[in-house]
């Protein structure tokens, strides 16, 4: 085999290794093109299925099952422990009902601690109020108990076209209108909503007592009493002598 052959037998192979050609390449373009479209279209019909499940959810029933679902689950977390505003105590029970019946406040313990400025608390006042003209039914929550000037609330849940609301209070044996007496076991509350009445009954929990940052003046007088006690033990000791 003489240099001329090699150098044309080179020649074949090397044009045999260069790559694809343009119609290949072009070829190859269309297929990822078509499988783009259809990836796209693909994710489109998701996006939308998931909207129309979102709008069915927050115009259907479930709309009112999560909302009174959330309320439930702050009721559930109730303890002892009373807040303030502007000096004045806001509720005067565990559960109070204010402003003809139409919010109900209360505390209660959440599952995470929270940091509040200077401090952390899993404590929260809740308020579950009713606007008569606007149709509107929110949850509210404020994690400041004892506010020197008015509550700031922040707007945790609402529902929208409420029409009547009536609360309910099961103790001794019988549902009653009013909180007056011991704590109730339980709360109906009754919801007028879009031309129907619909009911949620809440388990209320075993009392617990929290207390305040705050002493309060019987509470006071009993350190005091107390500090007097441990010194006149500790003088009687000699603990003080110099």
């Amino acid at each position: 085999m003489n240099s001329q052959t090699v150098s044309q037998f080179a020649r074949q192979f090397s044009s045999k290794e260069q790559g694809f050609t343009l119609i290949e390449v072009m070829v190859a373009l269309a297929i990822m093109a078509s499988l783009a479209v259809a990836l796209t279209l693909l994710v489109s019909q998701v996006l939308d299925a998931r909207s129309q499940l979102n709008e069915i959810r927050a115009n259907g029933p479930e709309r009112l099952v999560d909302f009174l679902s959330r309320t439930d689950r702050q009721l559930s977390q109730l303890v002892v422990r009373q807040a303030h505003e502007r000096g004045q105590p806001l509720n005067s029970s565990p559960l109070t009902l204010q402003n003809n019946n139409q919010e109900l406040y209360w505390v209660a313990a959440g599952q995470w601690v929270l940091p509040l400025e200077d401090y952390a608390s899993r404590l929260r006042l809740w308020r579950l109020s009713w606007d008569e003209e606007e149709q509107l039914l929110a949850l509210q929550s404020s994690g400041l108990l004892d506010a020197a000037d008015e509550q700031k609330w922040t707007q945790v849940d609402e529902l929208t076209e409420v029409t009547g609301i009536n609360w309910a209070f099961y103790r001794d044996e019988a549902w009653q209108n009013t909180l007056e007496g011991s704590f109730p076991k339980g709360l109906r509350l009754t919801i007028s909503w879009r031309g129907e009445d619909y009911q949620r009954l809440i388990l209320l929990p075993e009392l617990i007592f929290i207390r305040s940052a705050t002493p309060t003046k019987a509470e006071g007088n009993e350190n005091t009493r107390k500090g007097l006690r441990r010194l006149r033990s500790r003088r009687s000791r000699g603990d003080d002598d110099e």
